[in-house]
């Protein structure tokens, strides 16, 4: 569990503007599984967007503990 939580840790510090996170079991219900585009990193957590097509983009503030880092978006908008 130790080496788990310290892999977590390694990989929250990759988060910058773009990077792509998924919103996990600790994150709001009607998001959970959503992959979410960073905006702001902040010592709390992030800002960030999904792209709803043809409606726009709906932003979203999410704890370090409701996300997990994906990568980094190959595609910027």
């Amino acid at each position: 569990m130790v080496v788990i939580n310290q892999l977590k840790i390694i990989l929250m510090s990759q988060i910058q503007k773009n990077s792509i996170v998924q919103v996990n079991e600790h994150g709001q219900e009607d998001w959970i599984g959503c992959l979410v585009q960073v905006d702001e990193v902040n010592p709390w957590g992030i800002q960030g967007w999904v792209q709803i097509p043809k409606q726009g983009q709906a932003y979203i503030r999410l704890k370090n503990e409701e996300i997990e880092y994906i990568g980094e978006a190959v595609m910027l908008r």
